[in-house]
């Protein structure tokens, strides 16, 4: 490492060191994501806040170049204090809400209104203080890829810092997969900043940050979704048996893993939670009794497939996104229901394996999938928002037997996401629901389609007929998959965010004075192409969804495919002259052809043909994107301050994903258009500046050498 260190200092505008500064950047981006709306509840809802921060810290690095001695002395010290304050989050009180569910502050746990003042200048202290912090660390980590990169021709420097942001993806998604958690993420990131930092104190301080985060937390896993933490119930009184665990997923309970058999309940009847989960998960076989083939979707740690063998039934297909809570249910499950030869697990999208599968079923049930984050950091999409659309309930349809039930049970009780559950149902089968309100251990509802729907339960309120008589209630679809969001807006917490956040940004721009060569036509020309680039990789990450699921797998392909895309356009844009006029004439093709791509029949698919069609279409405009970008680079020149200009892009584009919440998915198409139309606009003006200049010096020469 020290040798690195030693060829580093003597050869800044060496290729390696741009490549490893790349990649650190890029890990960094992912793990502060990852991290912080992990253990700060208060960006679960504003997930792509810490995004646009990384890319406003690396934009302003990359202009500046090679950071300043101060800002090097400081970055170990405020690594050391962010990092800490989110391992310590809670020891800190830190608000470990998200804003409510529904994501908006005005639903703060406080009443009064000075409270609630408070709250909210809390809140935004708190968002803006973490976010302070990201930009800090990223302007030095930005500054590392500037320097060598303004010492390199545009298009080997563009290309290698593609490559290393892609290595620095693969990393981090390695990581996920084999189930790591901050400690490693941390030793692994450092280790490629130590180069940068060849001194004794700042290695120091990674160590110490290091040790701060390894502090052991009993009891705690993490997987590609979620810090897990796991505690054992305790055992009924005057026994040692096992009743169960509880696991709480980012800080919000999940669900119990508990022994719910008639043995169980027959020797300790008073034990809790057993003895008021058990009416619940009994609720399906009250309806259909022996049910010979069951899908449970959501199946957790395994209460419900513990049900169905209770019932008799000959098969269950269980599905379960995460693995780790999946090898929860087969370590730690009293029944042991993953051990019985009736069962197939499949770890997958419940979506995903709608779509899917070819069997049939006597039972689906719909266990409670609502999730506890984000599907990315680019996007305003939940894990679980395109299982509760229209579309998904008619996938579900599909799959039932002739004489098939679908059971779904959520959370909810007497609100607008009820009243949108119930109306989504009945859209997609044609014939309303039968709805329950159930009160066993949560205030949620229970809803039944297909053959049992006539069936009742009488100790259960029902209120189909109450449902039923809403009006105007928003139907949850593929195109607006919300289920959570009451109305198509933008909620005041993400917009005051969003504007607070532009504003400061520019005001520090025209401070550093980062803005007075931006004037340049082709400046602009650039940030229209980040805004644009960041809404084709949200739209990517949405559709990607669909058709292979929402999964972290599925966030990590498509943040790849879109920098191995980019960086094999800089390479065709390096060896070929393309015409900017037909790539833009391509990208606004395919953009526009998007609206009428059939995704719901690719959907279908083979994987293959999923992948091709599918896959291949989305990556289409990124390629044309790239090209045009490439071209440009190749003829400004200027690689690190055009790519700065290109993040603030970004950044403004990330802001304007939100607008998703009013106009569904497909706004996403029609802002990339317009941000795509206004990036030509400088290449136009510059062309009749440069034909206005050519026919002035013609007029010119001919006045002063008069024939």
């Amino acid at each position: 490492m020290s040798l690195l260190a030693t060829l580093m200092r003597r050869s800044p505008d060496r290729a390696d060191t741009l490549f490893l500064a790349s990649v650190a950047a890029l890990y960094f981006e992912l793990l502060t994501i990852r991290y912080l709306c992990t253990e700060v509840r208060l960006f679960t809802n504003l997930k792509n806040l810490p995004l646009i921060a990384c890319f406003f810290g690396i934009g302003v690095g990359m202009i500046f170049g090679k950071p300043k001695t101060r800002l090097l002395s400081a970055f170990p010290w405020a690594a050391l204090v962010f990092f800490s304050v989110i391992r310590y989050a809670a020891w800190l009180h830190l608000p470990n809400n998200d804003i409510s569910w529904t994501y908006d502050l005005s639903q703060a746990p406080v009443q009064q209104s000075a409270a609630r003042v408070l709250y909210a200048v809390r809140f935004l202290g708190l968002v803006f203080g973490l976010c302070s912090l990201i930009v800090a660390l990223f302007v030095v980590m930005g500054g590392f890829v500037g320097e060598p990169l303004k010492r390199m021709p545009a298009l080997k420097g563009y290309g290698i810092n593609l490559a290393g942001g892609l290595a620095g993806v693969v990393l981090f998604s390695a990581l996920a997969l084999f189930n790591f958690g901050p400690p490693v993420w941390l030793l692994v990131g450092f280790l490629l900043l130590v180069p940068f930092f060849p001194r004794v104190t700042p290695i120091v301080l990674f160590v110490l940050t290091i040790l701060a985060v390894a502090v052991p937390q009993p009891n705690t896993l993490w997987s590609p979704y979620y810090r897990i933490d796991v505690v054992a119930l305790p055992s009924p009184p005057g026994s040692n048996d096992i009743a169960g665990y509880s696991v709480v997923t980012n800080h919000v309970w999940y669900q119990f893993l508990a022994d719910l058999s008639q043995e169980f309940l027959q020797k300790y009847p008073n034990a809790e939670p057993n003895r008021s989960l058990a009416p619940y998960y009994e609720l399906p076989y009250r309806l259909v009794p022996h049910p010979r083939n069951v899908l449970i979707l959501g199946a957790g740690t395994g209460n419900d497939v513990a049900a169905a063998l209770r019932h008799s039934a000959q098969h269950i297909d269980a599905v379960e996104l995460d693995p780790v809570i999946l090898q929860l249910g087969r370590r730690f499950h009293p029944e042991n229901p993953y051990q019985s030869s009736k069962v197939t697990t499949h770890v997958d999208d419940a979506r995903a394996f709608l779509k899917t599968t070819r069997d049939r079923y006597d039972l689906v049930v719909f266990a409670f999938l609502d999730s506890t984050t984000l599907l990315s950091g680019f996007s305003s999409l939940r894990l679980d928002n395109y299982v509760y659309t229209v579309e998904s309930f008619r996938n579900a349809r599909d799959v039932l037997a002739p004489n098939g039930t679908l059971v779904l049970s959520f959370a909810t009780g007497r609100n607008f996401a009820t009243d949108r559950l119930y109306a989504s149902m009945a859209k997609a089968f044609g014939v309303a629901p039968t709805a329950y309100f159930t009160r066993y251990w949560v205030n949620g509802v229970l809803l039944v389609e297909g053959q049992a729907r006539t069936a009742l339960i009488p100790e259960l309120f029902n209120v189909s007929q109450e449902l039923g008589s809403r009006d105007n209630v928003i139907l949850a679809t593929d195109h607006w998959p919300f289920l959570y969001l009451q109305n198509r807006s933008i909620p005041a917490s993400i917009l005051t965010v969003s504007a607070l956040f532009l504003l400061i940004g520019w005001a520090i721009l025209r401070r550093l004075d980062l803005l007075g060569g931006s004037t340049d036509l082709f400046y602009y020309h650039f940030f229209f192409l980040g805004a644009g680039f960041l809404l084709l990789a949200t739209r990517a990450v949405t559709q990607m969804s669909l058709l292979f699921g929402s999964t972290w797998i599925v966030n990590a392909v498509v943040i790849s495919a879109f920098l191995l895309m980019a960086l094999t356009s800089n390479a065709v844009a390096a060896c070929l002259n393309v015409p900017r006029t037909l790539s833009y004439g391509l990208l606004l093709l395919f953009l526009v052809a998007d609206f009428w791509f059939p995704y719901s029949l690719v959907s279908g698919t083979s994987l293959g043909t999923r992948t091709v069609l599918g896959g291949g279409w989305i990556a289409l405009p990124v390629f044309f994107s790239g090209l045009i970008f490439s071209g440009s680079l190749a003829r400004v020149g200027h690689p690190a301050e055009v790519l700065g200009i290109n993040l603030f892009g970004a950044m403004v584009g990330g802001i304007l994903e939100n607008a998703v919440m009013v106009g569904g998915t497909q706004i996403l198409g029609a802002l990339a258009i317009s941000l795509y139309v206004m990036s030509a606009i400088p290449i136009l003006l510059h062309r009749e500046a440069d034909f206005a200049s050519t026919i002035g010096r013609v007029l010119l020469g001919t006045t002063a050498n008069p024939k």
